[in-house]
């Protein structure tokens, strides 16, 4: 996402009491609304991929291997 166009313009801090602030087409800020939302989703999503992993590999839930080839072999060996 570019949020860098010729339609910004930027309001000096002198002028608004200390802060800097931006004029921005509505187009452009809900376009960027949305992508931080999607990226505050992501965000969560993986946090919580992380937190399930940490807790299945301390509760001896994940099958470690070195490679495809020793999964298959343990998963023939488990069907037995």
């Amino acid at each position: 996402m570019n949020l860098m166009t010729n339609n910004t313009i930027t309001i000096p801090k002198e002028m608004t009491r200390g802060e800097e602030l931006l004029i921005v087409p509505r187009k452009k800020f809900e376009e960027f609304l949305r992508w931080q939302k999607r990226r505050e989703w992501e965000e969560k999503d993986t946090d919580e991929a992380i937190r399930i992993f940490k807790n299945e590999l301390k509760n001896g839930k994940l099958k470690l291997a070195r490679n495809f080839a020793e999964i298959l072999k343990k998963a023939k060996e488990h069907a037995k």
